[in-house]
């Protein structure tokens, strides 16, 4: 029966080619989209939680109070895993991590620069990687070990063992290889190549005890069977009571599994974060793939007075509903099957495109066997799914009244289900559109922000050990250079900001105010280099004054905290070191262009200045400027590889979220459109030939052919406009949601929707009228001759 069901399911779908085309291939893009997206969110889904004890780890997170607005962090200080630990006997183990630059890792004469960090023994104990050699929760235990990845001990080392081998850091720190560990995976937020014992930051002598100090991040472990909920109440005091801070700290663990997706916090509550994004396009894929479901539907439900026969034979001959359901359901099976190998053809040629796309490394489908075993489940969903609503209504027809008189002849556009669907189907076309054109304005409206930096031909490096030792004669022959116009020392890179406190004072300040103010640091002509605006003193210069390593300059947004009507000459205190205001630069911005311009306060060369900066000359051939500044590199930095970034560049990448969601939204706006179109043709073409003969008749009383394409596209073009009322509404719910996040936000243009509601009725109308002038051409002699 099954066999005989699936054979005349064949027949029926090569007799119509045409339909079974645009079912096909609008079901198989549908398909090819969903799949995309469902690895995407795999992958998201899977980071960091892929540990042997997930469900028991947890990162400490803070809430206090600012400005009166709960803010949450999740920084602590050094004491802060130990005494935890300690203290509460349901912390199994606890680790601290250091967030640091990149550091230079050398053995002989091979010299790279890597990501590392300094932790504790218990961060291979809470975190399970895949080790090759050695115990690294050992290794972590001796200040002088240190663990490498797998890609770092071959760069090293080559294919020899690396364990007890000997690695300098930073050419003055000596380690000995006591572990190596797998790669880490895509799927975690670390991203370190080497893990450096935490005790040899405290040999050192850079750790202190100070509960202000939140420099490092800290994990826990809880035993088994602990219940984080009643944990967090015990422990929500916790800074308060052991660190002696202020009374409007709470400390709560939140899960490392959950972090990538819901770390957005307001009022110490995840609200959401990264599965906003994931949930949205989750959705959209579905709804893409509904749409090309609607093709099949409506190009099923029009056809069904020409399949009326049929059913009507079958009914008598005594078939029951019950076959005739599985008949057709048999047929959209079928081609859900036929679809789904388009779909894979689809999905196999843009699945590099795609991983580029949304900038992640995913792991390909095709070699999986959970993905096979899924795709047959997901070949009978939707083949059921989209053949339910035609296979039931079609056998649901009364044999009498199919040989009395025609199903469906009717000369409105169908039944009202249909309309409904097309409706549907142009209004996500609409509101996709539009949100296309509203995010990519977004995105340009910030790249045209002023960022109070000139960022053109500005290159940084980071500081290591060697420059450090060398920095003013390094200096000076980088100024001598004739490709080189200013140089300057920071303490952070002009594209990241290090550090902030809400411990600020200064005079006249209310004691219960407490803004954040963020921190800078520079030596010598920041305002020249970096382009910036001097509005009232002049630029830190610590050659020029010798008094400036306690200088500071400030930028507008500082000003206004502060109230001074003349800030120069004011002190600001800061961790009980004063700095004497000696400038106020217009305002800049160093990290997300799109959030508000945020208070900076640059200081002398107080604090480490790990960042160099070079502004290049514009009148010099860039390959040559880089080449000569490079020789001063090698001799002052000997060995080590050359590692500048462009300000303009990095800059870019802070772009790249907004920038992967518009070519997402633009990518099924146009799988939207493509499939909506498909269907529309359809249709358009089976009610041309429906109508032939009236359109033969009336051609032949007078009608000219404009008539003609005016009346049958009439039926669709009021459709299509009714899709353009829905949709826009739609679209500014969710896009003025979506712009909500953003501080700094353009406005929504309403000749945005104007246009798309224009665009999208000429895309129907041209899909429609290309049927409408080939039906309204034609000979009518040719169809009422048989009349």
């Amino acid at each position: 029966m099954i066999k005989n069901y699936f054979k005349i399911a064949w027949r029926n779908i090569a007799r119509s080619k045409g339909y079974a085309f645009i079912n096909i291939g609008g079901l198989g893009i549908g398909i090819a989209a969903s799949i995309l997206i469902l690895i995407w969110v795999q992958f998201e889904i899977s980071v960091d939680r892929f540990y042997e004890n997930s469900d028991r780890i947890f990162a400490v997170w803070r809430t206090t109070e600012i400005e009166g607005e709960p803010v949450s962090w999740d920084y602590t200080p050094a004491p802060y895993g130990p005494t935890l630990k300690e203290n509460f006997p349901e912390v199994e183990s606890t680790a601290r991590i250091t967030e640091w630059d990149p550091m230079i890792l050398s053995v002989g004469d091979k010299k790279f620069s890597e990501l590392p960090t300094f932790t504790d023994p218990g961060f291979f104990e809470i975190f399970s990687f895949e080790v090759l050699e050695g115990d690294p929760v050992e290794a972590l235990t001796g200040p002088d070990n240190i663990v490498l990845t797998e890609s770092v001990a071959k760069k090293l080392f080559g294919e020899t063992s690396a364990l007890g081998k000997s690695v300098k850091v930073e050419d003055q720190l000596d380690f000995e290889v006591k572990a190596v560990i797998k790669d880490l995976p895509q799927n975690t937020e670390f991203s370190f190549t080497a893990f450096i014992p935490f005790k040899k930051l405290e040999a050192m002598g850079w750790v202190d005890d100070y509960w202000g100090n939140n420099s490092m991040r800290t994990f826990a472990m809880l035993t088994e069977g602990s219940d984080v909920e009643l944990f967090n109440k015990k422990y929500s005091n916790f800074s308060i009571k052991y660190g002696g801070l202020e009374d409007k700290i709470s400390d709560f663990l939140f899960p490392v599994k959950d972090l990538h997706l819901y770390s957005k916090f307001e009022n110490g509550e995840s609200v959401g974060g990264k599965i906003e994004l994931i949930r949205m396009f989750g959705i959209v894929s579905i709804i893409v793939l509904i749409i090309a479901g609607i093709n099949f539907v409506n190009l099923s439900t029009a056809q069904s007075d020409k399949r009326s026969k049929e059913v009507g034979i079958r009914k008598i001959s005594g078939a029951g509903k019950g076959m005739l359901i599985g008949q057709f359901l048999s047929e959209s099976i079928l081609i859900a099957l036929c679809a789904y190998l388009v779909a894979l053809v689809i999905v196999s040629l843009s699945f590099p495109w795609f991983t580029n796309l949304i900038g992640q490394e995913l792991a390909n489908p095709f070699y999986q066997p959970f993905f096979w075993i899924l795709s047959l489940v997901y070949i009978l969903f939707v083949g059921v799914l989209a053949g339910s609503y035609p296979a039931f209504l079609m056998s649901s027809f009364n044999p009498t009244s199919i040989f009395r008189s025609k199903m469906g002849v009717n000369k409105s556009f169908g039944i009202k289900p249909r309309e409904v669907l097309v409706v549907f189907q142009f209004s996500v076309v609409v509101a996709l559109i539009s949100s296309v054109w509203i995010i990519r304005d977004q995105v340009e409206y910030v790249q045209n922000r002023d960022m109070g930096i000139n960022e053109d031909n500005l290159i940084f490096h980071q500081v290591t050990e060697s420059i450090r030792k060398n920095k003013e004669a390094m200096r000076n022959e980088l100024l001598a250079l004739p490709e080189v116009e200013s140089v300057t020392y920071t303490f952070s890179p002009l594209t990241e900001i290090y550090s902030d406190t809400n411990m600020m004072d200064w005079q006249g300040k209310d004691p219960d105010y407490r803004p954040t103010m963020y921190r800078m640091g520079s030596d010598a002509n920041l305002v020249k280099t970096a382009g910036m605006e001097l509005i009232a003193g002049r630029d830190i210069d610590v050659f020029t004054y010798a008094s400036d390593s306690m200088a500071a300059i400030i930028n507008e947004r500082t000003a206004e905290i502060l109230g001074f009507d003349d800030p120069i000459g004011q002190v600001i205190k800061d961790d009980e070191l004063e700095f004497a205001i000696v400038g106020v630069v217009k305002d800049f911005i160093m990290e997300s262009p799109f959030a508000e311009v945020k208070p900076i306060v640059v200081m002398g060369p107080k604090r480490n200045l790990n960042f160099i900066h070079i502004r290049l000359s514009e009148n010099q051939n860039m390959v040559n400027s880089l080449a000569s500044v490079e020789k001063v590199f090698a001799k002052f930095n000997s060995g080590s590889p050359f590692e500048y970034q462009f300000v303009d560049q990095v800059n870019a990448k802070k772009f790249q979220s907004q920038k992967r969601t518009a070519a997402l939204t633009s990518l099924f706006s146009g799988l939207a459109v493509v499939i909506s179109c498909m269907g529309l043709f359809g249709l358009a073409t089976f009610i041309a030939e429906r109508r032939k003969k009236e359109i033969s008749v009336r051609k032949v009383l007078g009608a000219s052919v404009s008539n003609l394409v005016t009346l049958l596209s009439t039926e669709f073009s009021r459709l299509v406009l009714l899709s353009v009322i829905i949709g826009i509404p739609l679209s500014w719910y969710f896009m003025k949601d979506w712009l909500d996040t953003f501080d700094y936000k353009t406005s929504i243009d309403w000749k945005i929707y104007l246009l798309t509601g224009i665009i999208t009725l000429l895309i129907a109308l041209l899909t429609v009228s290309s049927q409408a002038i080939k039906a309204a051409l034609a000979n009518p002699a040719n169809t009422l001759k048989s009349e």
